[in-house]
Formats: structure tokens, sequence, C-alpha cells
């Protein structure tokens, strides 16, 4: 692997993380492992860092914007803790078969909420919040996902902003940053430097700073209803590849 392909990666993985709120980073350990020979625990390992350092830099630029909602995004975050706690202990104990058909399967039902977002407008007034044990076990269920798989769980975290926190759209996408940058410092606490090369975590994270400030000055032009889509078509090929692999091997 060359230092260039992994920015170029990083700042595509950034892009997309700073246009859609999350979602990018799903496709940077299924890359490290079957694009530069990564085992499933370290590429996932190092997807922390770089989503990590892409959500933080893409928040600066939201926040800039006034679209981040700190404290509901501050409370979700720090409830998901427990989740990406437990998520990185267990992706450490299980076989790499299985977090490789795992991250196939999150593939899938990534894509199904990406194809078939929130019926809701970008820019509708806040809902009421849901129930406090709902948003407790929603915040724990995304904390999770990040942990075992080392994704963001945007694809997670912005609808369930929508539906459970009564954010907006746009509030939701930019608040998840911060609920993606908690959830993610603290998998990687847990996880510890034993897992993580940093030859290629650092070109990865600098890329994705530069792509997650331009995907969020991006944002508030981009048709994301189709870039959403096209994603969504991404995801389920990437799925099949991983089954494939992981069967035929």
């Amino acid at each position: 692997m060359t230092a260039v392909e992994l920015v170029l990666a990083g700042v595509t993985i950034g892009l997309l993380l700073g246009v859609l709120g999350g979602g990018g980073a799903i496709f940077t350990a299924p890359l490290l492992v079957y694009g530069f020979g990564l085992s499933p625990l370290r590429a996932t390992t190092v997807s922390l860092v770089v989503v990590l350092v892409a959500a933080v830099s893409g928040l600066v630029g939201h926040a800039r914007q006034h679209t981040v909602k700190w404290r509901k995004g501050a409370v979700f975050g720090l409830v998901g803790v427990a989740g990406a706690v437990l998520g990185s202990r267990l992706a450490a104990s299980v076989p790499e078969t299985v977090l490789l058909v795992g991250f196939a399967v999150l593939l899938l039902f990534a894509a199904y909420g990406m194809w078939r977002p929130p019926a809701v407008k970008g820019h509708q007034e806040e809902s009421p919040t849901r129930s406090v044990m709902v948003v407790v076990l929603t915040a724990l269920g995304t904390g999770l996902v990040t942990g075992f798989f080392g994704v963001g769980g945007g694809f997670v975290i912005v609808p369930a902003m929508v539906l459970v926190l009564g954010c907006s759209v746009r509030n939701a996408a930019a608040t998840g940053l911060l609920v993606i940058a908690i959830n993610s410092a603290a998998a990687l606490a847990v996880r510890g430097p034993e897992s993580l090369d940093l030859s290629v975590a650092a070109p990865m994270a600098a890329g994705a700073v530069v792509g997650s400030f331009a995907g969020s000055r991006l944002a508030p032009r981009v048709p994301t209803r189709r870039l959403q889509q096209t994603f969504a078509g991404l995801m389920v090929a990437t799925a099949v590849l991983i089954g494939v692999e992981t069967v035929v091997t």
C-alpha cells in the first residue's frame, strides 16, 4: 500500500461522512481487508481512527453553520459509550469469519436504511423526544455497532436522532458526528495501541480531514437523496463481495 492511495481513500471517506453525516466510514474496514491486506481486527481499529478524526473535522464545519445540537448529541454519545466498550471487547474475542460475515449483514441493513431514509423534511421543526428507555437502548445499540465493527454508525445514528430525539434531518446529520466522535474515542481506548497500525491510520486520517471539511461545506448543495441511493447500491455490492470471499476462503 502507498501513502497516496491511503490519503485518497481517506479523502473519499471523509467527504461522504461530511455530506451524509455518516456512512462513508463503513467502507473503511472492507477496503483495508481486501484492498490493503490487513486483518479484520486491525482494519476495524484503523477504521475507528479514521472515523474519529473525520467526525471531529466535519463537526467543526457544521458547528460554524450552527446545526449541531450539542446537548442532545453529548447525552446520546455518552450513553452509547457502554455499548462501544462492549462492542470493542467482543470484536477482539470472536473469529475473523464471524466479524466479516457480521459486517456483510451490517452493510445490507445500512443499505436498506440509506435507500429508504426517514420520510421527514430536512428543515422541519423538531418534534418531542421519545421515552427515556427508547433513547437509552438506541444509544447503546449505536455504540455497540461502532465498537464492534469500527464504523461510525451514522446510518443508524442519523435516523435514530430524527425518530427518537426529534431532530430535523439536517441537525441530525450534524449532531451525529458528535455522537460518532464520542463512541469512536471510547472504542479506541478499549482496544489499545497493540491493534493499531499508525502507518496506515495516519495517512487515511489526514485524507479524511480534508474530505470531511469539504463534505460539510458541500452538504447544503449536494442532492443527498440520489447520493444515498447510489451509496446503498455500493453497500449491497460490497456485502456480496465479502460474503463470496468469506465462503470461498
